[in-house]
C-alpha cells in the first residue's frame, strides 16, 4: 500500500480499492464464495477540526485492530469502505456490531483530544449463488449507510434486509 495517514496507518487509495473490489467480485463469482462490502461513516462535532481528525484516527485504529488481515479497507472522503472476502451476512453483521460498539461510546479521547463519536454502518453481502457487479455491491452498501445516517440508526443496516 502506498497511501498513509498522518500517523503512518496504511489504507488503500480509492482507485486501488475499486480495482480490488472488481477483482474480489469476479473471484467470488468464479469460486461461489460470499463477499461483503461495508460502508462506514464516523461523525463528531464538525466545528472542531481537532476532534474530526482525532475521531478519524480513532476509527482507523479500531479498523486496523479489529479487522482480519484479509479484509481490505479504504478511506473515501470522510467515510470508510471495507471489503470482507469470504464473509456471509451473519459474519459481517457480527463484525460490524463489534465495530459499532467500539466506536459508539459517549466520550472518546485520542491524541489528548476528547470527542463524541457516532458511527453509521451500512453493508451489502453478495451471496455465493448471486450475480452482482462491483458497482451494484458498492451502490447497495452506500444506500444502506445513507439510510442509517439519515435515520440516525445506531444499528447496522443490511441493504438486502432493508430493501426487500
Amino acid at each position: 500500500m502506498d497511501h498513509t495517514t498522518a500517523h503512518g496507518i496504511e489504507l488503500y487509495p480509492p482507485e486501488v480499492f475499486k480495482t480490488l473490489l472488481k477483482h474480489e467480485v469476479n473471484k467470488s463469482r468464479r469460486y461461489g464464495d460470499s463477499l461483503t462490502l461495508i460502508h462506514l461513516a464516523v461523525e463528531t462535532d464538525p466545528r472542531n477540526p481537532q476532534a474530526l481528525q482525532s475521531a478519524e484516527m480513532f476509527a482507523i485504529n479500531v479498523l486496523n485492530v479489529h479487522l482480519r488481515e484479509s479484509d481490505i479497507s479504504c478511506k473515501q472522503d470522510n467515510e470508510f469502505l471495507i471489503l470482507m472476502p469470504s464473509t456471509s451476512a451473519p459474519g459481517a453483521r457480527t463484525a460490524c456490531e463489534r465495530l459499532r460498539k467500539l466506536m459508539n461510546l459517549e466520550h472518546q479521547t485520542y491524541d489528548k483530544v476528547s470527542f463524541e463519536l457516532s458511527a453509521f454502518i451500512g453493508l451489502e453481502t453478495m451471496p455465493a449463488d448471486h450475480m452482482m457487479s462491483s458497482d451494484e455491491l458498492e451502490e447497495h452498501a452506500s444506500k444502506a449507510l445513507q439510510h442509517a445516517r439519515t435515520n440516525q440508526l445506531a444499528s447496522v443496516v443490511v441493504f438486502s434486509e432493508f430493501y426487500k
